[in-house]
């Protein structure tokens, strides 16, 4: 059975639930370090509108934020904001609204695939020091590229709370078959072209509040955190892969979508 993000506190209940031996691993630390100003400026944290952290998310444009499609899937827009421009998500330098949502249309099929989404602000983002549009690419991450770097404001265990301060960790981009055998004891969850995967070691990685979070190499966004394992047990982190959803990005953001390729499902609350 996947125990993944999609639910992030009933997940880790049904998981204490079913193995016992997770108590003992309560102080169980997914080996992130405190990011400092300037790490990651494009870091958004996706929350209610009473300032509670849902999700990350990243700039990727002066009105536009790119997460997960299970982040904000069910969400009206006016039950959502964005916070920027600060380490600390409850102290946050600027809050911003959406004004819509965008979902990939093939979201969640098959299952855990085109987990994307657009969130479209209704004003432009004030970019300064701390607040700055990621870089997006423009060629596929080669195989095996090491220095990925992961961050958010994710639990760091599995029972734990959100720490007050913005993580991050180093990743290593794993390939498809190796991925694949370190996954396949998850019988629903199925690789794709669309799924990049990032791995370092048991006890370093992604954990609930992560989901949606950007995974950057050299300065360029590659990844949207999807699919992860409470947390951080020796199986990979799985990622949209940014550079794959490029076309469909451009297509949404343009306003030129076609649903007969990127079905565009667009909440306004």
């Amino acid at each position: 059975m996947a125990f993944h993000s999609r639910f992030p506190l009933l997940s880790g209940l049904v998981l204490l639930l079913f193995c016992g031996c997770l108590l003992a691993q309560e102080h169980f630390i997914v080996g992130g370090q405190n990011a400092v100003e300037g790490d990651a400026p494009y870091q958004v944290s996706l929350q209610t509108p009473v300032g509670s952290h849902l999700c990350g998310g990243a700039i990727i444009a002066d009105r536009w934020i790119l997460t997960a499609g299970h982040c904000v899937r069910g969400y009206p827009a006016s039950r959502l904001q964005v916070a920027t421009g600060s380490l600390r998500y409850a102290e946050p330098g600027a809050v911003y609204y959406p004004d819509a949502i965008y979902l990939h249309c093939n979201y969640d099929t098959p299952k855990y695939q085109n987990d994307i989404g657009l969130l479209h602000l209704n004003e432009t983002i004030v970019f300064d020091a701390l607040t700055q549009a990621v870089r997006l690419p423009s060629s596929p991450l080669p195989q095996g590229t090491a220095n990925l770097v992961f961050t958010g404001w994710g639990a760091q265990s599995a029972s734990g709370s959100l720490p007050s301060q913005l993580q991050r960790v180093q990743q290593q981009h794993l390939g498809s078959q190796v991925c694949a055998s370190l996954l396949s004891p998850y019988e629903d969850l199925e690789l794709a072209p669309g799924h990049l995967c990032a791995y370092r070691q048991a006890n370093i990685g992604a954990c609930h509040g992560d989901s949606g979070g950007p995974l950057v190499y050299d300065g360029t966004l590659v990844g949207v955190l999807n699919f992860f394992v409470p947390c951080a047990q020796g199986v990979p982190d799985l990622f949209m892969d940014v550079m794959y959803y490029r076309d469909w990005m451009r297509q949404t953001m343009s306003g030129n979508g076609k649903c007969a390729q990127v079905n565009q499902q667009i909440i306004i609350g």
